[in-house]
């Protein structure tokens, strides 16, 4: 099988972080999210259960 450009350009990029002592797979290593970022995500996963919600409640009042 053939080397691709893309697959050299992207093993080099993860041999530089290695070097430079960056463990992509540390969970430790990522800056946790600011709190304005966690309850916007909160905040969307509570729109979309209550679309769910409402789906379910018109879907179960069609008529049959």
């Amino acid at each position: 099988m053939r080397k691709l450009q893309w697959d050299v350009a992207t093993a080099d990029r993860h041999e530089d972080l290695q070097e430079r002592g960056f463990d992509a797979y540390d969970g430790r290593e990522s800056n946790p999210p600011a709190p304005l970022q966690i309850f916007t995500r909160l905040g969307v996963l509570l729109v979309i259960a209550l679309a769910f919600g409402v789906a379910g409640e018109l879907l179960a009042r069609l008529p049959q």
